[in-house]
């Protein structure tokens, strides 16, 4: 028998699909960032230029990152927001730009509001919770574990998770072990104790494997080929309720 006692999860194509914004989110969550725009200078661009530049900005990094898993550190969120803005002659102090920035990162919380349950995976995390596991999300992001864990409710799994570690927030990216070694001393376990889950073969497979977690691989939203990497994972699942029966056989 496995003594398990908490499960770690990727968030983005893990937990949820990760869609593109959804055009009502971005309009409703840039519209309202415009407005700090408005107090702070004259003539502020149009909502069009600012979600196309500064959404286009953030999605190029996330291209660098993916193309490059050893680029593991992480600034923090305005630093990148201010870059972007400076494509468009756009420069704010401090305060407002930390203003902007958080409006502008509510817009996958607003996203997630728009998209209807999945079948399954709410049932997954009570069953999971249910078996006296610690159950949290360690996610390369640009938004904070706060904002997170609110599309975690907003997708109805905010009750069964216990907190999230965010790169953004810590400073680095998966899959460097700290980000890792941070959510196990939350959660007061050790590496073995723990499964890993996510999509990726590099941040969510490789990673915790090297600390001495199990690894989980879910081909739910995306398929990563595990015969391509020489550090396979535990368990491959097509849904996360396959994870509950993974489980209780560690535990068995």
């Amino acid at each position: 028998m496995t003594r398990l006692r908490a499960v770690l999860f990727d968030i983005g194509s893990t937990l949820w699909s990760s869609p593109a914004e959804h055009p009502d989110a971005l309009a409703y969550c840039y519209g309202r960032a415009r407005q700090v725009l408005e107090e702070a200078m004259r003539e502020p661009p149009s909502l069009e230029l600012l979600i196309e530049t500064v959404e286009g900005y953030l999605a190029e990094w996330e291209d660098i990152w993916r193309a490059d898993a050893g680029r593991i550190q992480q600034g923090p969120t305005t630093e990148f927001v201010a870059d972007a803005l400076k494509r468009i002659d756009v420069s704010l102090a401090p305060r407002p730009l930390a203003q902007f920035t958080d409006l502008v990162m509510e817009t996958s919380v607003y996203t997630a509001k728009t998209l209807p349950p999945e079948a399954g995976m709410r049932e997954a995390l009570a069953a999971l919770k249910q078996r006296g596991l610690w159950l949290a999300c360690v996610s390369n992001a640009f938004m904070s574990a706060p904002v997170l864990h609110r599309i975690m409710e907003e997708r109805g799994y905010g009750a069964y998770l216990d907190f999230t570690v965010s790169s953004c927030d810590l400073g680095y990216r998966k899959p460097h072990p700290v980000i890792y070694q941070a959510a196990l001393d939350k959660a007061g376990t050790t590496a073995s104790e723990t499964i890993f889950a996510g999509d990726r073969l590099d941040a969510d497979i490789e990673g915790p494997a090297a600390l001495g977690m199990l690894t989980v691989l879910s081909h739910q939203y995306r398929q990563e080929d595990p015969g391509t990497v020489d550090v396979k994972p535990d368990r491959v699942i097509a849904h996360l309720s396959e994870l509950v029966t993974y489980v209780d056989e560690l535990m068995a």
